[in-house]
């Protein structure tokens, strides 16, 4: 494995070099066990079809500023440690299988061989009791995604051993530090390999991974947020009249059905894709952007959907 570490200037250079990897953060998204990131808002992250990147979240931030933190706790409570921390953003990537990684710090425990990789994690008191804490055996057990990250991280940067390092943030507003070890177990890492070889193999054929409409709905309508002057004909498709039709009936009862509408519009759109009408057996649909400018925050569009039955069809409920 060749691996090159970048050293950015800043957080736009990072960024940049991070866009053409499945980062370490991100890598169990493509085993579906990441709760935040899916396969297909990756794949509309990496070939750019999201709106642009905005200002850090303030999670991102609160990760940022606790990590020299856990930094400090870290050397107080493992003195014997020698820890490694130089707050660079210094990013490795191995560029043959695309998988990239920014490590937090590293260390050298001379209870064992070799140099670690630390990962610094930060949680709310409960959050850690919720994500963290094993129900039956009451160990503190690093959710899955984070293990990953961790194992890629590790592998990334040629370390023999790693672990993370997490501070939570008690209700008191004090903070507690749980160093955590995990365990570099080769399948794991051939997994997150074979996925991530098996995604961009999927993007480069220009395909896409399939679609979780519970969980990618809005991912669908960020990508398509814009509508062309075309209609596209759609007539053949009795199964997005079938579509429509719940879709419809969701938004009549607004109150109880919100959620299913919300689930079928994205389809709709994904149908459409990025023309403003389309016209399908039974309808003739319209979903233009719109576009909304504000006094106090940055303008903001979205596809604005209308449905009406076509003049032209008597729509059959029998056929359905």
């Amino acid at each position: 494995m060749s691996v090159t570490v970048i050293r950015p200037a800043d957080r736009a250079a990072w960024l940049d070099a991070r866009r053409q990897d499945v980062t370490a953060s991100v890598a169990a998204a493509v085993l579906n066990v990441h709760p935040y990131t899916s396969q297909y808002q990756l794949w509309a992250e990496k070939t750019g079809r999201l709106s642009p990147d905005g200002e850090a979240t303030d999670a991102m931030m609160r990760g940022v500023y606790i990590e020299p933190v856990g930094v400090a706790m870290l050397r107080d409570q493992k003195p014997e440690w020698a820890v490694e921390y130089h707050a660079d953003n210094a990013y490795y990537r191995d560029e043959k299988i695309r998988i990239g990684a920014t490590p937090d710090a590293f260390a050298v425990d001379p209870g064992r061989e070799g140099r670690g990789n630390v990962q610094i994690k930060s949680a709310s008191e409960s959050a850690f009791k919720d994500y963290w804490i094993d129900p039956d055996t009451k160990q503190v057990i690093p959710p899955t995604w984070i293990a990953l990250q961790a194992i890629t991280e590790a592998r990334l940067t040629g370390c023999d051993w790693a672990c993370v390092a997490l501070v939570v943030i008690t209700w008191r507003g004090t903070l507690r530090l749980y160093v955590i070890d995990i365990p570099l177990i080769e399948r794991h890492w051939v997994a997150i390999k074979t996925g991530v070889a098996e995604f961009w193999r999927v993007v480069d054929a220009g395909e896409h991974p399939p679609i979780d409409w519970e969980k990618d709905g809005s991912t669908v309508l960020d990508v398509y947020r814009d509508s062309y002057t075309d209609v596209r004909d759609l007539s053949d498709d009795a199964a997005l009249d079938v579509i429509i039709r719940r879709y419809k009936e969701a938004k009549e009862l607004e109150s109880s059905g919100k959620k299913l509408a919300d689930t079928l519009k994205p389809q709709i759109i994904f149908a459409l894709g990025n023309s403003a009408a389309g016209k399908t057996a039974s309808y003739d649909i319209r979903a233009s952007t719109q576009i909304r400018a504000s006094y106090v925050a940055s303008e903001s569009q979205s596809r604005v959907l209308r449905i009406k039955p076509r003049r032209d069809h008597d729509v059959d409920a029998s056929r359905f």
